[in-house]
């Protein structure tokens, strides 16, 4: 295997990577490990939108994994960074609810918000909610947050409709963009870099999504490395722009930096 040296912080993938829905991909933890003993800088992006930053610290924390609080980045960060930046305080939320307590301190309205969010709410999309959403959009000139734009993900280990397509529809029967806050948004991915406080060169992602992880991490001038777990499919290997490496799952990311 090809080698690929001085690297000094890794960006991972949380769903695909480490474990799939509630199965823990065997082997991610001893390499968690390892590469915590080595001393190289740990991220983790992740782009659900359907619990809160405890409850995903608490699933990792239950599956064994010795990972902090400031190491995991989600689109939920990125938004709330967004609203404190441009002091807004009146939103719109279309999300699961166990996120909603994460903007308790944000007026939640339908009357004249500055901004709708919007989340994977799964089986509870339906053409009320994007017709409220539309509206908002369309009629109150309100701008739209998209928390991600992932196409599909795994759900009971079958391929399954994410929040992409539905953010999709309301874009289109608006006119208008939707604010993108997670992979694979460039900015998202600056968030992460920013904090490991490291050279673009000397960074390496995750990942098993061959748009949001591989083809983002790449447009923020990462080296990306794609697994063939989680939402890896054959025809990934077609895909216009292809990751620096790919590797069976992440068992083999020690032996490809070098450990």
């Amino acid at each position: 295997m090809e080698t690929v040296n001085n690297i000094k912080a890794i960006l991972i993938d949380l769903e695909g990577v480490l474990y799939n829905d509630n199965k823990l991909i065997p082997g991610s933890i001893e390499v968690i490990k390892e590469l915590k003993k080595n001393r190289i800088k740990l991220r983790f992006l992740t782009n659900t939108t359907t619990a809160p930053i405890k409850k995903i610290l608490n699933k990792l924390h239950n599956f064994g994994f010795k990972i902090e609080e400031k190491e995991i980045f989600t689109p939920i960060i990125a938004t709330k960074n967004f609203l404190i930046q441009n002091n807004i305080n009146k939103i719109s939320l279309f999300v699961n609810n166990q996120i909603v307590n994460e903007f308790k301190e944000y007026e939640i309205t339908q009357k004249d918000p500055a901004v709708v969010i919007i989340g994977d709410i799964h089986k509870k999309f339906n053409w009320e909610i994007l017709d409220i959403v539309f509206k908002l959009v369309y009629l109150n000139k309100t701008k739209l947050i998209a928390l991600h734009k992932n196409k599909y993900c795994m759900r009971e280990g079958k391929i399954s409709l994410d929040l992409g397509p539905f953010v999709n529809a309301v874009e289109y029967a608006s006119g208008k963009k939707s604010m993108l806050m997670g992979k694979p948004e460039k900015k998202f991915f600056n968030l992460a870099i920013k904090d490991l406080e490291e050279d673009n060169k000397n960074i390496l992602m995750i990942g098993d999504d061959i748009i949001s992880d591989i083809e983002g991490s790449i447009k923020a001038n990462l080296k990306a490395v794609q697994v063939r777990t989680g939402k890896f499919q054959e025809k990934d290997l077609r895909n216009p722009l292809q990751p620096n490496y790919r590797i069976e799952s992440i068992t083999k990311l020690p032996k490809l930096i070098g450990l």
